[in-house]
């Protein structure tokens, strides 16, 4: 598993929000993006489409997800 890269960006209320994506996505920067600005709460971004929309799950959703793929599961 490559290391995680962290970038800065404004969500689109103006507020600081640290994103993290995986050093495996491509120089271009296009990955799946994600942020946790808060313990209840997991943003995801396609970083492709800056326009686009951020997809906000619950902490437990998201942990749910990670490990639904790790197990092959989805």
């Amino acid at each position: 598993m490559g290391k995680s890269m962290y970038v800065s960006r404004r969500d689109a209320d103006g507020a600081g929000v640290m994103w993290r994506k995986s050093s495996y996505s491509y120089p271009e920067g296009e990955c799946v993006e994600v942020a946790q600005p808060s313990g209840a709460q997991v943003l995801f971004d396609d970083s492709k489409v800056r326009e686009g929309r951020v997809v906000e799950v619950s902490t437990a959703a998201a942990v749910a997800f990670v490990t639904a793929v790790r197990r092959g599961d989805i």
